[in-house]
This record gives C-alpha cells, sequence and structure tokens, in this order.
C-alpha cells in the first residue's frame, strides 16, 4: 500500500521564483532573489510567529521589511512592490513555469499513492494550474492556510493528517522549504523529503530531512522503497 503525500507547490513543482524574478527586480534597489529571501525570512519568521493575524497583510510586511532593510518607508514604492508582487503570484497559476521533472513525477506517484497539494495559500488556483497543464486530475486533497491553518507549524501537519483520516507512518511530505515543510513534518511526526532544487546548505537548529534530493526524479528513487 502506498502513502499520502503532502506535496508542496512553489519551487517544488513549480518555479515560481522566476515569476518574481521578473516582477521584482530592482525595487528598493535589491535584486530579486534578495528581496524574496528578505521578505520570506520575514514572513515566515517573524509574521508566522508574532503577527498571524497580519499574514495577509501585505503592507504590514513592507513596513517591517523597509526597517529589516534599514531603508524609509515608502507609499510609492510600498504600492509599486505591492502591484508587482501581487502580478507576479497570479502568473505563477495563470502562467506557471512548472519544472521539468514535475508532471513526469506526478504521472508516477499517481499510480501508487494518494497525492495532497498542500501549500500556503491559493491551493485551489495552483491545482488548477497542475491539472490545465496535464489535462488530468492528480489530487485527492487540496489544502492551504485556510483549511489547516499557517503552513510552517506541526498543527499545519496535524491537521492534514486529520483531514485525511492519516497516521503520521502513512504520511510522507514533500517540499523546498526546510523551515514549513521539513521541520513542520517533523513536528508531526511525518517523514520529510527535502527538494533543495538550488543546492542550499543546511544550517541552523532545523531537523535534518530523511531525505534530501536534488529533484523530483531522486524523490522517485526515494519513494520506490514504498
Amino acid at each position: 500500500m502506498g502513502k499520502i503525500l503532502f506535496i508542496d507547490y512553489d519551487e517544488t513543482l513549480h518555479d515560481t521564483l522566476s515569476k518574481f524574478a521578473i516582477k521584482l527586480e530592482g525595487i528598493y534597489g535589491l535584486s530579486a532573489r534578495e528581496l524574496m529571501d528578505a521578505y520570506l525570512t520575514l514572513h515566515r519568521g517573524i509574521i508566522h510567529t508574532r503577527y498571524p493575524d497580519k499574514h495577509d497583510d501585505f503592507f504590514f510586511h513592507q513596513k517591517l521589511l523597509t526597517d529589516h532593510l534599514g531603508k524609509p518607508y515608502d507609499e510609492n514604492m510600498a504600492h509599486r512592490m505591492a502591484v508587482s508582487f501581487k502580478e507576479a503570484q497570479e502568473s505563477s497559476w495563470t502562467e506557471p513555469n512548472f519544472f521539468p521533472d514535475t508532471f513526469v513525477f506526478l504521472d508516477k506517484v499517481e499510480e501508487r499513492h494518494i497525492l495532497c497539494l498542500t501549500t500556503g495559500d491559493y491551493a485551489r488556483e495552483k491545482a488548477d494550474a497542475v491539472e490545465k497543464a496535464a489535462g488530468t486530475s492528480y489530487f485527492s486533497y487540496i489544502f492551504d492556510h485556510t483549511h489547516l491553518g499557517i503552513k510552517g507549524s506541526s498543527a499545519y501537519f496535524e491537521n492534514a493528517l486529520m483531514s485525511t483520516n492519516s497516521r503520521p507512518e502513512d504520511a510522507i511530505v514533500i517540499g523546498d522549504s526546510l523551515e514549513h515543510d521539513v521541520a513542520a513534518a517533523k513536528g508531526a511526526g511525518i517523514r520529510a523529503v527535502w527538494v533543495n532544487r538550488r543546492g542550499m546548505s543546511h544550517m541552523g537548529d532545523t531537523p535534518v530531512p530523511d531525505y534530501e534530493a536534488r529533484d523530483l526524479f531522486e524523490v522517485l528513487k526515494y519513494l520506490d522503497g514504498y
């Protein structure tokens, strides 16, 4: 019997950073990658833990961001970033850039496993983008923060287990984030596969994943053991 796979979307199935690179380059005098790294550090490390009620307040994020960058808050720049961020976000499902291994992976794993899309937000739009590109439906369950709570805590995956009537030993989390996928999964007692496409180093206090893969082809090899 297969596992239930909790699969992330951004940077796991979809090349989301390429979308943001087009829209965010040069804002606050930073590269898109520098800006996204700073934004995600604040969003995941501060907003999620200290201000969960501000999860969707983009301008609050920017006030923290400008403080973090040592730059004055500017309404015009904040508006420009808000528009650019929203456009990049929406293009991730209206004009998606899926990785070359995405559909080979999904075609293979759906033969033996139950697939669940577990993302931070806009789960329905992301699932629709996958299904439109593939011409088929893969996911038995589709979840984001509106269903399970803010992604990044063990409670998110504990709720996913309850929602799918699964046990921790029945599941595997597959995602690109050491914090939001690996650490959160391990906190819920679930095995975790880290899809490390960009060759990042494992640093800090985050738990070590059960398996580290350079792409989804390597994840397939890991899953062959189940």
